[in-house]
Order: structure tokens, then sequence, then C-alpha cells
């Protein structure tokens, strides 16, 4: 346990800051985290997504080589210094697109860069590369997952909730710091950068989709177009629910049950309602004698599918090889194969080389068609 403590100490500093809850001390902390190095700063964010039907950003865990603050974004009605401050910050977060939709939903915005610890981690080999896992490896702490799913939105946030919020950045300046480390003696660095990029332009190009087909969830394509009138009914009846209650939807009727109804609705069958009081029960019922009182004309048109290109000759050898090539590659370089080509990536290399080739990333596509760049790779690999 004194080890534990020592290397904690260490990696993180034994002063927590207090909770920032007005704008003079984030005003404060926005002059304190103006001046710190670019890429020496590290953000988490938590939400009460399990807890309401509009999710919110509740708050905003926040470490540098000074220490940990928690900022209450709930209690501090302008949030600019900190809009000012993220608009041109690199950072560091893991496993950063939850966070990422987070931060859009609601700033509108994301930082220049974000140095995901998750994405170096899997550059690195580690198998297990979620935040716990790490902290682990690295120190042999065991992080709580006491309050991984409590209620964020809470008033005023218990105290072991507030430690548990500044564990999750406590480690990862550190952590990073090794990580980098290790990235650049293995050649990496650059991977690392590119991938890095990549996921932050994906988050940027990401967008909520279109409220007139919102309805349309996964799995729906095994509906026809009756099923499909049966779930736009439910989907805004569950969504009306879901708002009353300011309540997550799952909790008012799950993915899998709509499914389940409008399938036996596109059939003409009758699902007993689900549970509720009499006025939820009420107004199911008359979601659904809105959807049977519809003409088929009215009924939502199927999703148009593309037209899978005729598969060239010699594609299945093609596709075997990139595959064998890909593989004995990840063996070598201690790596899921997925991260060197997803199977997906490796059928476009098999269809159309050059457009394969070109939709990967730099360092994917060097280490796939360069052998001098993949021995060094290697020999980099076996000395580390």
């Amino acid at each position: 346990m004194e080890i534990a403590r020592l290397q904690k100490e260490e990696a993180c500093g034994s002063i927590y800051g207090q909770m920032i809850s007005d704008v003079t001390s984030l005003l404060r902390w926005a002059k304190r985290a103006g001046a710190q190095p670019q890429r020496r700063t590290v953000l988490d964010l938590e939400a009460d997504s399990l807890h309401r039907y509009r999710e919110r950003l509740c708050l905003i865990q926040y470490a540098d080589a000074e220490g940990v603050e928690i900022i209450d974004p709930l209690a501090i009605k302008d949030m600019g210094p900190f809009c000012d401050w993220l608009r041109g910050a690199e950072v560091w977060m893991h496993g950063a697109d939850y966070d990422m939709r987070l931060l859009r939903q609601a700033y509108g915005m994301l930082p220049v860069m974000i140095l995901d610890t998750q994405i170096a981690a899997r550059l690195l080999g580690h198998e297990q590369f979620g935040l716990a896992a790490l902290v682990e490896h690295f120190y042999g702490i065991k992080l709580s997952k006491k309050n991984q799913k409590a209620n964020w939105g809470v008033r005023p946030i218990p105290e072991a909730m507030q430690a548990y919020a500044q564990e999750d950045v406590a480690y990862m300046l550190d952590m990073a710091e090794r990580m980098v480390a290790q990235l650049r003696a293995m050649g990496r660095y650059e991977w690392f950068l590119e991938s890095c990029a990549v996921s932050l332009e994906r988050g940027r190009q990401r967008h909520v989709a279109d409220e007139k087909e919102a309805w349309r969830i996964r799995g729906c394509g095994r509906l026809n177009r009756r099923g499909l009138a049966a779930l736009r009914a439910l989907w805004r009846w569950r969504e009306a629910e879901a708002a009353r209650l300011d309540r997550p939807v799952f909790m008012v009727c799950s993915n899998q049950d709509l499914l389940w109804r409008c399938a036996q609705l596109q059939d003409f069958r009758r699902p007993a309602p689900p549970s509720g009081n009499s006025g939820r029960i009420s107004r199911y019922r008359r979601a659904v004698r809105s959807f049977q009182l519809m003409d088929e004309e009215e009924y939502p048109l199927l999703p148009r599918r593309a037209v899978p290109p005729q598969t060239p000759r010699g594609f299945e050898k093609q596709l075997e090889r990139w595959l064998a090539r890909r593989d004995a590659l990840a063996v070598a370089l201690h790596l899921d194969a997925s991260l060197i080509a997803s199977r997906a990536q490796a059928e476009m290399l098999a269809a159309d080389e050059g457009a394969g080739l070109e939709a990967l990333m730099c360092w994917q596509r060097e280490l796939l068609t360069d052998h001098e760049t993949a021995q060094r790779a290697i020999s980099l690999t076996c000395q580390s």
C-alpha cells in the first residue's frame, strides 16, 4: 500500500483542487490553463445521460503539472473563459469519442488537437486499454468504478464522487509522458499523431442525424414500409414519454422492445402495451391507432441501398494476400491487426488497390507497401 501511495503522489501530486463553481474562479483557472504549454493539459467530462432525457455536460475535470481542478458548468452561467481556452488548446483525453460529442453539443466546438491515451495504448500493443487498466498497468493502482454510472447532475456533488472524478485525470499527464516516450522509442509517435488527427477530424464531421430521420434506429432495416410506419409512430411516443418523465428513452422502452413491437404490428399482430400507468398505456394505444389509420402512401420509404460493385476477377486471392500481409505485420509488431487495416479496408485494397491505399492513413499505407519501413518498424519493436 505504501508503494502504491508513493507512486500515486509521484504521478499526480498529493493536492487536489477545489470545485470551480463561479465565474471569478473560472477566470483564475483560465489564466492558469492559458499559461500551460500545449499538450500539457488533460480533460475529462461527466454527463447525466443515464438519468435524463436530454443529457447535460455536468462536470469538467482538468489536470496540468500544477494539479487537478474540477469545473461545475451547471453552476457557472458564463462558460466563455473555458470556451476561449478550449478553442486554442491541444489536450490529452482518454477514449475521446463520446466527450467530443458532449463538447460539440454543449459549446459547439472542439480543441485544436486531442491526444488520446487510448489510441496511444493501442499503438503500444496494450490489449487492455481502458483507463483503469492502464493506471493499474503503470502504477499498480486500482481505480474505483463505484461512481461510473452515478448521476453527475446531482448537487451538491458528494465528496466521494468528486474524488472519483479527480482520479480520472490525476494520472493521465504522467502516463501520457511515459507512453509518448515508448511511442518515440518504437518509432510510432508519428503514427499516434496522425491517428489522433484523423479521430479529431471524424469528430468534427460527425453530426446529429436529421431529426426527421432520427427514428430510423439501428436494426430497422429488417422492417418493411408498414413496419417503418409503426416504428416512426412508436418512436415519437417513446420520445414524448421520456421527455414527460425527464428520463432516458431506454427507461420507457428499449430499442429491442420497440423493434419487436413494430415487427408484430407490421404482420398485423397486436402486442400487449408496455408496462406503465394508465396514461402511458393510453398514449401508446393512440400512437398505434395513428399508425393503423395511415394510408399505405404515407408509409416511410425504404432506405436506398447502394448497389454493391461487381467483385473484380481475382478479388479473393487479392484479399487473402492483403490480409496475410497485414496479419504478419501485426504479429511482428505486437499490434491488433485491425489497427494496420480493418477487414473493410483490406477488401477495398483487394477491389481497387489505388483507391484502397488512398483511404489509409499514411503510416498504414507505408507499413503495407514499403518493405524498408516495415522492417525498420519491426526492428524497433524488437529493440523495445
